[in-house]
């Protein structure tokens, strides 16, 4: 039983070997796409976040690379904290590896005087914010030098003369770029280099905007391929935080993006069976004998059921699972798992953390918890099939306020027994009272879900 996964495990040779949740038709059809775009060209993988396009990209660059494509991978999120995400995005040129030769040579001349003015580019963004330098000293004459540290004084020269050197900075920086690249095909590789762009929609909003201006404006070169894994919606409430919320955030985004391509989601049910192998729950759930047996059939199927109508990203779902293995390294071998209850409370305690206190406190109605699953998106679908009058039957019976069930009980009664109504609802009343009767307090001894649900709350404060 493991409580902390380790990363999916891509070899370089074989990026399939461990793709249980067969994402390869995916990588395969995109691998297809990038085959045919010489760049200038940018892809945007559009998918919320958790959902698994980290795993996709990283595969799809071992697809790539085997293809003999030049690949490199830059993760925003971890060089937010850099002013100028452009020092960031050219410093990860330097992952290019070339045999020793022309190519080699002539790749880091290029690479070198693009460095230079990268970094004479980003001081001067720096320093003029403090009004402290100009940028005269930037020579494009001999290699673009960097700017001197003597920074007394304020911004000194002509406006338009200064400008125009930025300019032309800039264009030279473009050119060197493009000249490093360019020898990828010297080197034996193909064209293009394909940039992948990873974790944009988990930066601070101005450097996530930073990133998308600098591969438009600098980037947009020959033979460079970008592909960007991001959240639109996401990236959308970046922009208007920055741009206020009249701003037309999809028009926006969409000048950046040549291509968007929806990621489709993944398989719940095989989704949450492969996280159970992972997790190493395969042998703890097959150890339990006799009626216990089914405990892993219906936390598959409740779970997965109810984490889709709770909309859990992959990366909460891993979470909960996580939350599972500490549930059943408290629960002994022959002891009831309640796994229909633990499969909503986990997923409750996840998403809805004040509804979970009031159960855990005893304080909330059974007809409450199921309303609030009701309005939820594919939440009434839910609740009046079969799952859902399992779970309701299960909530009451473990209900500590014995009353308040009687209670809820007596009203399905009268429902079942009124002639009026929908015809559908008093089948629901009468389908619950069979429940009651044949599957819940039929089988099995009385139980109190505060007991699950403590279970539960520790979990979560081990993972804490």
């Amino acid at each position: 039983m493991k409580f902390r996964l380790p990363e999916l495990e891509i070899p370089r040779e074989d990026p399939f070997r461990n793709d249980a949740l067969e994402r390869k038709p995916i990588v395969d059809f995109l691998a297809g796409l990038l085959d045919e775009f010489n760049g200038p060209f940018v892809l945007a993988l559009d998918s919320p976040w958790g959902t698994g396009k980290t795993t996709l990209v990283r595969m799809l660059k071992a697809r790539l690379e085997l293809e003999n494509f030049q690949c490199v991978y830059f993760n925003a999120w971890q060089t937010d904290f850099v002013d100028d995400p452009l020092v960031a995005l050219v410093s990860e040129l330097d992952a290019i590896d070339f045999v020793e030769g022309e190519a080699k040579t002539t790749f880091q001349k290029h690479l070198a005087a693009a460095k230079k003015i990268t970094t004479a580019v980003a001081k001067r963004g720096l320093i003029a914010s403090a009004k402290a330098a100009t940028f005269g000293g930037l020579d494009l004459a001999k290699e673009y030098e960097a700017i001197t540290a003597d920074v007394s004084g304020g911004l000194a020269g002509d406006a338009i003369a200064f400008f125009q050197k930025e300019k032309a900075a800039l264009k030279r920086l473009r050119e060197e770029l493009e000249a490093a690249v360019a020898q990828l095909q010297t080197a034996g590789k193909r064209d293009s280099l394909v940039f992948f762009v990873d974790e944009l929609d988990r930066c601070r909003p101005t450097f996530a905007i930073e990133v998308l201006e600098r591969i438009k404006h600098l980037f947009d070169l020959s033979n460079i391929v970008f592909v960007l894994s991001v959240d639109k919606t996401q990236l959308a409430a970046s922009v208007a935080s920055v741009y206020g919320e009249k701003s037309d955030t999809q028009e926006y985004l969409r000048r950046f993006f040549d291509l968007e391509f929806g990621i489709p989601k993944i398989d719940s049910v095989r989704h949450v069976t492969v996280l159970l192998t992972r997790f190493g729950l395969d042998d703890v759930f097959a150890s339990r004998k006799g009626e216990l047996q089914y405990d892993k059939g219906q936390f598959v199927d409740f779970f997965s059921a109810l984490a889709d109508v709770f909309q859990l990203s992959l990366r909460a779902r891993e979470r909960c699972v996580t939350l599972l293995a500490l549930v059943m390294h408290q629960t002994a071998q022959s002891q009831y798992l309640d796994a229909i209850l633990v499969s909503y409370l986990i997923v409750l305690r996840a998403k809805q953390p004040e509804l979970f206190a009031s159960l855990c406190a005893g304080t909330l109605p059974t007809k409450d918890a199921m309303d609030a699953l009701r309005e939820l998106p594919g939440g009434h679908e839910f609740v009046v099939d079969r799952s859902g009058m399992l779970l309701e039957s299960y909530l009451l019976e473990g209900d500590p306020n014995r009353n308040r069930t009687s209670a809820h009980y007596k009203s399905l009664e009268d429902l079942w027994n009124s002639n009026s109504g929908e015809a559908s609802v008093r089948s629901r009343a009468q389908e619950m009272l069979r429940l009651r009767e044949n599957v819940v307090t039929g089988h099995r001894r009385r139980f109190d879900y505060r007991t699950v649900a403590a279970k539960i709350d520790l979990a979560q404060s081990v993972r804490s």
